[in-house]
């Protein structure tokens, strides 16, 4: 239950105590409730069981790997694999379909410490029939080296981000979209302490950026259609119109605009939904520009288009004959990834610390049965051995030691005073 609130409910670790204790009296045999530290290596016992496990050796394992920023120098290689006789299609691949291979944290991250860790997972589960990345500099250094060993081995780009990679080509080309990013930036500013706060356009992550365009496009739309283009429910609300039209009303100079981007939006959806449904395959090409047909009318969403289908026919001829489909997304890893920065958020000052090791509870199967078996072969002193290894003096530890020792200085300057 204590796990499930964790990683089910969103609660953080103290909630999660705080509520089973309001709570035991009403649970039929609980005398006592875990502390949230006692639920914490729960969490992290079951992750470190997950990663270290014996897996399966087959020849059908697809690898997803990433690699995820932290406060400091540290990164940490994340693979996690699928098997492709267990992928459910089209249904999108889901945390419990995912087998956490490999995490590995690096103070220097090279391309040859990622083949170093791709040769540790080959050792335990096999050689891969494919690896999905999205193409970062180390992690296609060990892929080189990878392919250099095991040339069978599929080195699949992930569509999302070549999704993201087009839609840049084709917007820094326009010089609207740049005018019209700014103009909404400077909207915001005007508008947030008004009455027309509800209207504020929504903020571009500064990251990826042209992997999160569709909630800024989608705002100017309907802005523009539901109440530039009818005024009534403006007026039901009791909102002043003339207002509306001086802060908002720039937006009918990009009715074209809007068009064109929602179009090459929809290149970019379709193609990021087929392949995250049914991988890469040799009828993915035919089967999207059916989709797309009648769909694209303008030169921009036409030109990615094509690029799209090419791209997608280009992934596609890793396949092996017999109607093979390969995972192309790497969407699941970066859900998996967001869930552990969720977990990790009170501590997110202090870099890395064990609680990567909730990777592997995130994904783990939580039955009764493994749970026992992660706790009676993982103990809280091999967590300890795992961050002591992994992952040295973390910058919380280094932090709490400068300023404690810099504040009993202090006390030791005032006493002597």
């Amino acid at each position: 239950m204590f796990l499930n609130a964790l990683l089910g409910c969103a609660a953080s670790q103290r909630a999660t105590a705080r509520v089973f204790k309001l709570v035991r009296f009403w649970l039929p045999g609980v005398v006592e409730t875990p502390c949230a530290n006692t639920g914490r290596l729960w969490l992290l016992r079951l992750g470190l069981h997950e990663l270290t496990r014996e897996k399966e050796r087959a020849d059908d394992w697809i690898w997803i790997m990433d690699q995820t920023l932290q406060l400091g120098p540290w990164k940490c290689l994340i693979i996690v694999g699928v098997r492709l006789s267990a992928w459910r299609r089209p249904h999108p691949l889901r945390h419990e379909d995912l087998t956490l291979l490999n995490l590995t944290p690096m103070d220097e991250a090279t391309g040859d410490k990622v083949h170093q860790a791709m040769a540790q997972v080959i050792a335990a589960a096999g050689v891969p029939r494919g690896v999905v990345s999205d193409g970062g500099g180390e992690l296609q250094r060990g892929m080189d080296l990878l392919q250099a060993q095991y040339p069978n081995v599929a080195r699949i780009y992930d569509v999302k981000h070549k999704m993201a990679l087009l839609l840049k080509k084709e917007l820094e080309a326009d010089s609207r979209w740049d005018a019209f990013t700014k103009q909404s930036n400077q909207t915001k500013r005007q508008i947030t302490q008004t009455e027309l706060a509800f209207l504020v356009p929504p903020s571009m992550k500064t990251k990826a950026r042209y992997m999160n365009l569709e909630t800024l496009v989608g705002w100017g739309r309907r802005v523009l259609h539901h109440l530039l283009d009818d005024s009534r429910p403006v007026i039901l609300a009791g909102v002043d119109l003339s207002k509306l039209e001086a802060k908002i009303g720039w937006l009918r100079e990009y009715r074209e605009a809007l068009e064109e981007w929602s179009q090459l939006l929809a290149v970019a959806e379709a193609a990021t939904d087929h392949v995250r449904r049914h991988g890469y395959h040799s009828t993915a090409r035919g089967e999207l520009s059916q989709k797309l047909a009648n769909r694209i009318t303008t030169a921009a969403a036409l030109r990615m288009r094509d690029a799209m289908l090419e791209f997608v026919e280009q992934q596609s001829a890793a396949t092996n004959p017999g109607g093979e489909h390969l995972i192309g997304s790497s969407e699941i890893l970066e859900s998996l990834i967001g869930k552990y920065k969720q977990l990790q958020s009170t501590h997110s000052k202090g870099g890395m610390t064990a609680m990567l090791l909730s990777l592997g509870a995130i994904v783990s199967q939580r039955t009764h049965g493994t749970i026992r078996e992660a706790l009676g072969k993982v103990r809280s002193i091999d967590v300890s051995e795992w961050c002591r290894q992994k992952l040295g003096i973390t910058l919380q530890a280094l932090r709490k030691l400068a300023l404690e020792r810099n504040k009993t200085g202090i006390h030791n300057e005032l006493d002597a005073a």
